[in-house]
């Protein structure tokens, strides 16, 4: 067998390899490797309905370009290299597109397709000065395709070899998050080469370019925060050497919010996405913003139901309360975190997560919303639209769409483009029994030669060797074989050309509802199963999360003592607070009483040398005197108990500091008196260090 030859060719000015398997040309892009989608389901043999709603369905949900325009040939879907390897296993023609799949460009140029020899070669090659002249006449320029490109609700996963295998356990989803360092928009038009590994950071390759001059001091702090964001990402990628010590004990310069990828994630991004709840609560105490988002506006929590990694490890409930604040928040493109688990469930292995994540976040709403308002948030639309109900009823997310619908999703909501959810329900439902409906002719055709227990009419019993063709043959075969089937005593063939009929027609329609009930009952058990493995899971999640709270209730029990204890210390407390600032209060007025008396004294004595007035005007003029000073008097006063009373509350909080225990202690110590008797004396000790002229006349006295 003669090798497959890999052409190369030109379609409205895209260069792509172009391979011909069944007759249909197979194209591969060579300036970034993707594949023509459309022409890959050609190959599997699907008609164009069929290849429509495959695209739709499956290949238009994540990264890529739909060509409208141009070269016929080059029309169509195209995805990128690994996505295309993905549709072509799954519809079984790996093998037949293995050559242009798996192709790698060598030295040698491969020849040109057969209808573009004759066209190539009648021109001459222009030379390498000549692009500007060519570009100036718009008549021989070829006519740009129509692209649409679309970004996905879920990142894409980055490429691997053929021989890599996806990494298991905690990371077997980093492959997600580590693409967003490489926009995906920008996948389509980068350069060089069939294999696009190069394009994603590894070996050390995100680490930034330092010159080797010396640097100034905002450089140097420059370069560890861009060091603490390299172990982050590298910590999240392999966790091969465990946690960063500095998460543990965060230095002055560590930016716990600085973002660490070219998506703007920050590490509270991909702690929530990889489900490691241990660096969560790490950058929590080292004070992590969990509001940001990043360059699409998606919140940690977004980020979190990307990706299995929460339903793997069940620390989804935990994140939840976390993060309970974020549930309403809506990114760049209006979308809720219901539109995002919704989003995910294109890809088949991701729809017990996607259900998991929907219930968790929906039973923490309901602990404290109304169901109003939870349907509210359900039936929030994004700027196509779309509601998440609508785009769970798309993907064909049964489970998905029965639980928004529980807690009152609109299914009536159209989108843009007019489509509601109950419309995808309904073709849903339709194509599902269409589908059941072909199995069962695939396994029963006609009755007589879709039974297989007896072949031929002389392997049947002897009063059942009939004529084929007569017509009471024909007529109650069918019957026969059934009743063979499904049971042990054998009715005797009819006689009647009704009875034949009657047999004929209700006896395979009965037994056909029956095979329908049967296997109603089979999903339906095998749903329920599911559903009560995931409750079971949940419940076990939950009754380890109330085994927590229960064990930090009861350590701090422990340290407060019961209730009752601690309402009796409180009380104690509180009257033995009362009792010493009554004491308090008493010292201070006390105090300020020989004070005033004292004040009193001088100002009575000045008062005797004074002359009283003797006309009337003195007289009044002394009066209004006096009632101004009572003013004043009565004011004083008033602002001297406010200020006792803050002296009071001044001296309460200083009591409970250290070095006011220390000033108690020497005083103390130097009037050899007992420390608790020391609050009484400070009002003497003030009134003498006063009047007196040293601290030993104090003592003296």
């Amino acid at each position: 067998m003669p090798d497959p030859i890999i052409y190369k060719a030109t379609y409205s000015g895209v260069p792509v390899y172009e391979f011909l398997c069944k007759s249909i040309a197979c194209m591969r892009r060579r300036s970034d490797g993707w594949l023509n989608a459309t022409q890959i389901l050609k190959v599997a043999g699907f008609d164009k309905p069929q290849r429509t709603r495959i695209l739709e369905r499956e290949v238009q949900r994540g990264l890529h370009e739909k060509v409208q325009g141009g070269y016929g040939k080059y029309q169509g879907t195209w995805v990128p290299l690994e996505r295309g390897r993905e549709i072509a296993i799954q519809y079984k023609v790996e093998d037949l597109l293995d050559p242009i799949v798996n192709f790698r460009p060598t030295t040698e140029s491969p020849p040109l397709a057969p209808k573009h020899v004759t066209a190539a070669s009648a021109k001459p090659r222009a030379p390498r000065g000549a692009g500007p002249k060519a570009a100036a006449n718009p008549k021989k320029a070829a006519k740009p395709p129509k692209l649409v490109t679309v970004l996905p609700a879920e990142p894409v996963r980055p490429l691997r070899l053929p021989s890599e295998e996806p990494a298991d356990g905690d990371l077997s989803e980093i492959e997600g998050l580590e693409s967003s360092i490489i926009d995906p928009l920008e996948h389509g038009h980068a350069s060089g080469g069939e294999d696009r590994m190069g394009q994603f950071p590894m070996d050390g390759s995100r680490k930034r370019k330092r010159g080797p001059m010396m640097e100034s001091p905002m450089e140097i702090s420059r370069r560890r925060r861009v060091a603490y964001s390299d172990e982050l990402l590298d910590y999240f990628m392999t966790n091969e050497n465990g946690i960063p010590p500095f998460l543990e004990n965060p230095p002055m310069d560590f930016e716990v919010n600085e973002i660490i990828d070219d998506e703007g994630h920050t590490a509270f991004h991909w702690a929530a996405a990889m489900g490691d709840l241990t660096v969560v609560e790490l950058l929590l105490k080292a004070g992590a913003d969990f509001n940001m988002t990043n360059k699409r506006g998606e919140t940690p929590l977004m980020r979190a139901v990307l990706f299995t990694n929460n339903y793997d490890r069940k620390a989804f409930p935990r994140l939840v309360t976390i993060l309970r604040s974020t549930i309403g928040c809506i990114d760049s493109f209006a979308s809720t975190v219901f539109h995002h688990i919704a989003a995910t469930t294109c890809s088949r292995n991701k729809l017990l997560a996607a259900k998991y994540y929907c219930n968790v976040i929906l039973l923490k709403l309901s602990e404290t919303e109304p169901q109003g308002e939870i349907g509210s948030l359900l039936d929030r639309q994004d700027m196509e639209g779309n509601t998440a109900l609508t785009i769970a009823a798309k993907n064909s997310a049964r489970k998905l769409v029965q639980m928004m619908l529980a807690y009152h999703g609109s299914p009536d909501i159209p989108n843009m483009e007019g489509h509601t959810a109950d419309e995808y329900i309904v073709l849903y439902e339709r194509d599902r029994r269409s589908m059941a409906q072909q199995n069962r002719q695939l396994a029963s055709s006609s009755p007589i030669q879709g039974y297989d227990g007896y072949r031929n009419s002389s392997q049947l019993p002897a009063s059942f060797r009939l004529n084929p063709g007569s017509s009471q043959g024909n007529a109650t075969v069918a019957a026969v074989k059934y009743a063979l089937n499904h049971s042990a005593s054998v009715p005797q063939p009819h006689v009647s050309e009704a009875a034949m009929q009657a047999t004929q027609k209700f006896i395979p329609l009965m037994a056909e509802k029956l095979e329908d009930l049967a296997s109603a009952y089979d999903m339906e058990l095998r749903e329920k199963e599911e559903d009560l493995l995931q409750a079971r899971e949940l419940l076990a999640s939950v009754n380890a999360d109330l085994e927590a709270t229960r064990a930090q209730y009861e350590a701090l029990l422990a340290t407060v003592g019961s209730e009752a204890q601690f309402e009796s210390d409180l009380q104690h407390a509180r009257e033995t607070f009362r009792l010493q600032s009554e004491t308090l209060r008493k010292a201070i007025e006390r105090n300020q009483y020989f004070e005033l008396a004292r004040l009193i004294r001088d100002e009575e004595g000045k008062a005797v040398f004074k002359t009283k007035p003797t006309s009337a005007a003195g007289l009044e003029k002394e009066q209004r005197e006096q009632f101004e000073n009572a003013k004043q008097l009565v004011k004083a006063q008033y602002g001297r108990n406010q200020l006792v009373e803050k002296i009071i509350e001044l001296y309460a909080l200083a009591g409970i500091g250290s070095r006011m225990n220390d000033y108690r202690k020497l005083i103390s110590l130097a009037l050899k008196v007992q420390m608790d008797e020391v609050d009484g004396l400070i009002p003497d000790i003030l009134r003498n260090l006063q009047t007196e002229d040293s601290p030993s006349n104090m003592t003296e006295s």
